[in-house]
């Protein structure tokens, strides 16, 4: 059985407190029962032992003291269980004293109620003994000691024949209470097990996600270093160059030079808002936020007025939409260059488990055949992105009336390598 840290013992004494007091209450209703019923009937048989003067008869007490002396026997048995997890607090010891004083008092007042609340208390001892002490068969040895005297007591006054009936009462008690417990104790350790499991599957997840950020950190140095050191290394040649050639006074050079720096400028800055687009639309896990973040960054590299009206979108991968997304991008930056227009629609539906995303310039289009030979409109990088997604990228266009993207995939999610 795992151990527990004293807050668990104190919880966990609070928690069984309500079923105890339950079975508590019960016990008491048993007893005046037993005692309105029968109880001078029984004291009838009873041994009257004078010259020790151990037992004053029933018949001697009024029948109203005699269950005014349970209820109060029970009440103070039930405080004391109400307070059971206070007292383990100040006082370990006597969580599992004051209950046995008080047994001992009321079986004293009061013998012929002893088989009752002997057969009632003793479950109780036993469940906070072996919840609360570190050692709990060295207090349920003591307590057991106590109880067999004063089971003792009772047969020598009651006599054998009662007794050894509330002796099978007594065992029949004690075996439910240790079953019980045995499946308490099985709860408890697989609560521990799963948490042991969950605190594993955090340290997990911690690691992941330090290596996540690790990657996204090299990914992110990669793409600055593809764009920004590389574009601001050929302007800073070319200023260079142009600088030579004012000090040599040819004008005319440095001033081609310097229109050259600005026009890589101004791809630099292109290419640098789309890869810190692309950067935070990993933190977007829908594939409208992620292509509100793209169209923006087209809108301001490049003047398209981008349009999105969006069907159905199947639950995709983060590694899923990076790739549609950079998709798009590529198909909106080709018609900014070659669709001479600055209106663009990127549309979507959802048929059977496949899924189709569209981008539809209204330019002036092309014969699809001239373009693919000269490359102008990028058709092999968007079907190498396509392939990853095990997808397609069609493209469809007519000179004069517009070109159209489409890429049709598979609606299942995948984590892309």
């Amino acid at each position: 059985m795992p151990k527990q840290t004293e807050e668990q013992k104190i919880l966990t004494l609070k928690q069984v407190r309500m079923p105890l007091i339950i079975w508590m209450v019960m016990i008491g209703f048993v007893a005046l029962y037993v005692l309105s019923t029968s109880a001078f009937a029984v004291g009838e048989h009873v041994r009257e032992i004078t010259s020790n003067q151990i037992l004053v008869r029933p018949n001697q007490f009024n029948h109203a003291a005699i269950l005014t002396v349970v209820l109060l026997g029970t009440a103070c048995l039930i405080f004391s269980i109400w307070i059971g997890p206070w007292l383990y607090q100040k006082r370990p010891w006597e969580m599992i004293c004051v209950p046995i004083v008080l047994l001992i008092v009321l079986v004293a007042i009061l013998p012929i109620s002893a088989p009752i609340i002997m057969v009632g208390t003793y479950p109780v001892l036993m469940i906070e003994s072996l919840i609360a002490y570190r050692r709990p068969q060295i207090i349920l040895t003591g307590v057991t000691i106590i109880y067999i005297a004063l089971w003792l007591v009772y047969s020598f006054i009651i006599g054998w024949r009662l007794a050894l009936i509330t002796l099978q009462s007594f065992i029949f008690v004690v075996l439910i209470v240790i079953y019980y417990w045995h499946l308490y104790r099985q709860q408890l350790s697989e609560r521990q097990r799963v948490e042991d499991l969950y605190s594993e599957l955090r340290l997990a997840y911690k690691q992941v996600e330090v290596s996540a950020i690790r990657s996204e950190r090299q990914r992110v140095a990669r793409e600055l270093h593809d764009t920004l050191t590389q574009g601001l290394a050929a302007i800073v040649m070319q200023l260079e160059a142009a600088d030579s050639f004012l000090d040599q006074g040819n004008v005319k050079r440095a001033k081609q030079i310097i229109n050259s720096s600005t026009v890589e400028a101004r791809k630099t800055l292109r290419q640098s808002r789309i890869t810190l687009t692309d950067l935070r639309e990993t933190t977007e896990e829908s594939l409208p936020a992620r292509l509100q973040l793209a169209t923006e960054a087209i809108e301001k590299n490049y003047q398209i007025n981008t349009t999105v009206k969006l069907g159905d979108i199947p639950d995709y991968s983060p590694s899923q939409l990076t790739e549609i997304i950079r998709i798009v991008t590529e198909a909106l930056t080709n018609v900014a260059k070659h669709a001479q227009t600055n209106q663009a629609l990127i549309s979507s539906q959802l048929n059977n488990n496949i899924f189709k995303l569209k981008v539809i310039d209204f330019g002036v289009g092309f014969k699809p055949q001239n373009k693919e030979k000269n490359g102008h409109y990028g058709l092999d990088g968007l079907q190498e992105r396509a392939t990853r997604l095990d997808g397609v990228v069609t493209v469809i266009s007519t000179p004069g009336e517009g070109t159209t993207v489409t890429l049709t995939m598979s609606a299942k999610r995948k984590e892309l390598d």
